[in-house]
């Protein structure tokens, strides 16, 4: 499960260093009057211990045996305590009574799913088949079949298998992190993802990137999938997957990984989209009463989200037929939204304003997982926990208490129901392995996606094509759920025709067209689809099709239909849906090497000076075009002078900035955009050309600089004359860089100072910096601070910016926060010792932290606060839009507890949260960048670097990529603020 939390500060997560000792219900079934749910619903208990115990997963096969998965290992124990539970009903009252161990010895089981004779079981590194063959209910058969998944820790292990509206099964992952204080127990990263005992069959990169996973055992299939997810996963009734993380509790995956792969050339930073309307960490509305919460995290958002569930059982009514559940265990409550159509993506709204469908009063109530049941019911699984957060982002004194796994012998689950339903009667009860294949196709028109998904699965398991008839029978009527697993199973067994598949490409349902053109970009180019006049005609006329996102899957598609449609149906679908930027991205994608064919719709003056969105795709379109080496774009746009022109160069800039360029520009190329710069009043066509040129250098006969010099006597326009120096800045001729530095130190106008500071050279002679540094008393304190960050920006000048500080020529006190967070945390070892040596910071954490914590009984002043924040703090962190995002934002910060906020800002390395860890990345050219990975695929790593700003690096470029053992602030923040300023900063934190 994810219980992973925003940091505050420093990238990293704070402890409570206090424990308050609370009580559980003992008795499961008093823990009944503990709950508030949703009126018109009823909860009751159908399972708890001793039956089970830490429960996390359950599954229900087509005979109606119930199987739950328990995890008594987590959060630390390795030794193999894992078992499945087969549970029993032995006096018939419909309620199990009896529970047999039917496979043990597992080490942290974190998904079932039955297949076959057996049951699938994501256990880190494997997905073990288990099977019990000699009929005494307990498994004597176990079998790896897949593995290479990491064993970090706990949060990012793979779970969840499911068997998806396309025969795939379907894994939750996200990838390994680095457990700083339990590395020792966590230390297994992964490997290739394969089929252990098939070496011929496909294989996956070391751990799949962290990415989600999906295969089919039977044929030995394997593919990576283009999102992540920590534990659960979920899809609609038509295949839509939806995940969770943390805070961030409701993702869509909009694109599929097979889209994006068409085109190697496109980056694409993140396949996802956030898609709740009231934002990450978004407010929760808890009952409990004397809430322990150890979890490091403010009081009233959620951040534990965990096994998301699309509803699909039929049975709660009209208002739940798009309604997502996930558990939030640190609040003992259960969140909903309401999944609404946006465009190429989903919008999730709140399914009750100000309340929860479901909360308790019982702070050891932990809800992590959901199942629909055969019933239409759901059946939430309580984990039920004193703690539930992993030590690795807790305090000692916590982790010491012996509290650790109070509650490991407990474990509930409950049914959710309308009022006045039934009791629960399916217990051993299903039958459904006992029908004939006839009638496993008519419960494919269940309204129970339980039904559906079952029997999809017997018939696929069964390979019965005798049924091919009552599946194509199934597409002529009026069942669009019905059709997806028919069309699927249809489209396994080869049994789709042209005909089968025109009539269900203008279906009334877009859902059901959705999956049809998925289908379609299979089967496209077989000779008997390629030459099909019909269908044809039909994927033509879908250029209008009312629903976005069939427009969208039609664009996606469309990268495997080579010359099967219209030639310009991509530009036609894009100049109606060009506020929407996934449908740029793929178009993108489905235009591999002939990306240059998108351009002529978006450089029309009518468009593109009408609105900006064009611009966004021009630089997408001009990135990918330029990665591949193609020069159509650019050399268009040298020739034109309209508005989207700037579109062009800012996207080869991006993309070259730190990747090699796939082809150069000419001399006459160069100069003409230096004329370009001088001509133009175009702010944003002249940074556009400097950024191009920064990355591509200036031509050899630099003649025309001299004009672009003249422009600072020409205008006061502040972001004029910082493009104008930038692009004197590029040159290595003496008389610019002078011009540069003496407005750097003797200009008295701060934004021509600033200016001149953003155009410093990248490279000045150590004679020339050595001179400046020797008049350095004698500059403005502003040129100061700017001369400072110069120096601190490059790997060859921070050696000489200490040495400044050592002798005593610059002051330490001129340098900022982040500064010195930079210089004592930087890559190079040997300059972070230096640094810190010199910068003084004491490593007595011990004694600093207990003089500091004397803030505590302080009181502190909210507005002195805030003027500390955007001093020290807003360099790395965001209060409600104020500052950089680099860390995470401090504004839900403001119930933390004041002692262990001092404790971590004093003592940041106590613990680095996950995603918060600081990389260093080497290049091929010897390059080095240092910030935190966002976003990683085949081709890219996207890092984002202290001030904010996020990195596109090609793969291909990297030289090493290793993970810093140190947060990325180090101690050290008391040379900063005093006692006192420590007591207004948290009172600004708190008050905000």
């Amino acid at each position: 499960m994810k219980i992973i939390i925003s940091l505050i500060l420093v990238l990293i997560s704070f402890k409570n260093t206090q424990f308050t000792e609370n009580k559980s219900n003992s008795d499961p079934e008093k823990a009944l009057a503990s709950f508030q749910i949703l009126d018109g619903f009823q909860i009751e208990l159908v399972a708890s211990e001793p039956l089970i115990r830490d429960p996390v997963a359950m599954e229900i096969d087509e005979d109606g045996n119930w199987y739950v998965a328990e995890m008594p290992g987590y959060p630390l124990d390795l030794s193999k305590t894992g078992n499945i539970k087969k549970l029993k009903d032995t006096n018939g009252d419909g309620l199990p009574d009896k529970s047999i161990v039917f496979a043990s010895g597992l080490t942290l089981p974190m998904g079932i799913m039955k297949w076959k004779k057996g049951i699938l079981v994501a256990d880190s590194p494997n997905i073990w088949y288990l099977e019990d063959t000699d009929g005494d209910e307990v498994a004597d058969k176990k079998e790896v079949m897949l593995t290479g998944f990491s064993l970090s820790n706990p949060q990012h292990n793979m779970n969840t298998p499911k068997f998806g509206v396309d025969n795939w099964i379907y894994l939750g992952h996200s990838g390994a992190i680095n457990s700083f204080a339990y590395e020792k127990v966590f230390a297994d990263k992964g490997s290739e993802i394969r089929f252990p005992n098939n070496p011929n069959t496909p294989k996956l990169s070391k751990n799949n990137d962290g990415k989600n996973v999906r295969f089919k055992p039977l044929t030995y299939e394997l593919e990576s999938l283009s999102g992540e997810t920590q534990f659960g996963h979920t899809t609609d009734a038509w295949g839509h997957r939806f995940y969770t993380d943390n805070a961030n509790h409701l993702f869509h995956e909009v694109m599929d990984a097979r889209y994006i792969a068409q085109n190697p050339n496109l980056a694409i930073a993140d396949a996802m989209q956030k898609i709740p309307d009231h934002g990450d960490a978004c407010e929760v509305f808890p009952t409990t009463e004397n809430p322990n919460h150890q979890l490091l995290t403010d009081v009233g958002i959620v951040t534990s989200s965990c096994g998301i569930t699309y509803y699909d059982g039929g049975a709660f009514g009209e208002n739940f037929e798009n309604v997502t559940f996930v558990g939030e265990p640190v609040h003992n409550l259960v969140h909903a939204d309401k999944i609404e159509q946006n465009g190429a993506t989903f919008t999730g709204k709140r399914l009750i304003e100000k309340s929860e469908f479901l909360s308790s009063k019982d702070p050891w109530f932990r809800p992590v997982n959901f199942y629909v049941g055969p019933d239409g019911a759901l059946y939430l699984i309580d984990y039920y926990r004193q703690i539930i957060e992993h030590p690795e982002w807790m305090s000692d004194e916590i982790n010491n208490s012996g509290a650790l796994y109070n509650g490991t012998e407990k474990g509930r689950i409950y049914r959710i129901s309308k009022k006045g339903s039934g009791k629960m009667d399916w217990f051993g009860k299903t039958n459904i392995s006992k029908k004939n294949p006839s009638e496993l196709t008519e419960i494919l028109k269940s309204t129970n996606g339980w039904d559906r998904r079952t029997a999809q699965r017997l018939i696929f398991q069964n390979n019965d094509p005798s049924v091919t008839g009552n599946l194509i029978k199934i597409l002529a009527e009026n069942n669009p759920k019905a059709k997806i697993p028919a069309l699927w199973l249809l489209n396994d067994w080869q049994k789709i025709t042209p005909d089968l598949l025109t009539n269900l490409l203008k279906d009334v349902n877009p859902g059901v067209r959705e999956n049809a053109l998925q289908v379609a970009d299979r089967l496209i180019n077989l000779p008997q689809f390629n030459g099909n006049l019909k269908l044809k005609n039909q994927i033509n006329q879908m250029l209008d099709d009312k629903d976005p996102r069939v427009r969208f899957q039609l664009l996606c598609s469309s990268a495997f239909f080579n010359d099967f449609t219209e030639p310009n149906f991509k530009s036609a679908i894009l100049t109606k849906n060009i506020s929407d930027p996934w449908f740029g991205l793929a178009a993108i994608s489905s235009s591999y090497k002939t990306e240059y064919l998108l351009l002529d719709q978006f450089t029309n003056p009518a468009i593109s000076q009408k609105n900006t969105k064009p611009n966004i795709f021009i630089s997408q379109l001009s990135a990918t075009s330029a990665k591949s080496g193609d020069r159509k774009l650019f050399e268009k746009a040298l020739l034109s002078n309209e508005p989207w022109e700037s579109a062009v160069y800012t996207g080869m800039a991006e993309l070259w900035d730190n990747s090699k360029a796939k082809f150069q520009l000419t001399e006459i190329e160069k100069t003409t955009l230096i004329k370009k710069f001088v001509k133009t009043k175009d702010i944003i066509l002249q940074k556009s050309i400097v950024d191009l040129l920064a990355t591509t250098g200036l031509p050899q006969d630099q003649i025309e600089l001299d004009n672009v010099l003249k422009l600072l006597n020409k205008n006061n326009i502040i972001d004029n004359n910082l493009n104008t120096l930038k692009l004197l800045s590029l040159s290595s001729n003496e008389k610019y860089a002078q011009k540069i530095t003496t407005l750097l130190l003797n200009n008295k106008e701060k934004s021509l100072q600033m200016a001149a500071y953003n155009a410093l050279p990248k490279k000045i002679e150590n004679s020339k910096i050595a001179k400046i540094n020797k008049n350095y008393k004698n500059i403005s304190p502003f040129s100061k601070k700017l001369w400072v960050t110069y120096l601190t920006e490059r790997y060859d000048r921070v050696n000489i910016l200490l040495t400044e500080i050592q002798s005593g020529n610059i002051s330490q006190n001129d340098l900022e926060w982040h500064q010195k967070v930079g210089l004592m945390n930087y890559y190079d070892n040997r300059i972070r010792l230096r640094a810190r040596k010199i910068l003084s910071i004491n490593e007595d954490r011990k004694a600093v932290l207990q003089q500091y914590l004397m803030a505590t009984e302080m009181k502190g002043n909210a507005e002195i606060g805030q003027k500390i924040f955007e001093e020290s703090c807003a360099t790395c962190h965001k209060i409600k839009g104020v500052g950089v995002d680099f860390g995470p934002d401090l504004s839900t910060l403001k119930s933390r507890n004041i002692h262990s906020i001092i404790t971590e800002i004093i003592n940041p390395n106590n613990s680095i949260a996950d995603k918060y860890g600081s990389w260093d990345i080497e290049l091929k050219n010897g390059n080095k960048i240092s910030g935190i990975i966002t976003a990683e695929n085949n081709n890219s790593i996207f890092i984002k670097t202290m001030g904010g700003k996020v990195q596109s690096i090609n793969v291909s470029e990297v030289k090493s990529k290793e993970i810093a053992k140190l947060s990325a602030m180090p101690n050290g923040l008391e040379n900063a603020i005093n006692v006192q300023q420590t007591a207004d900063l948290v009172a600004f934190i708190k008050n905000i």
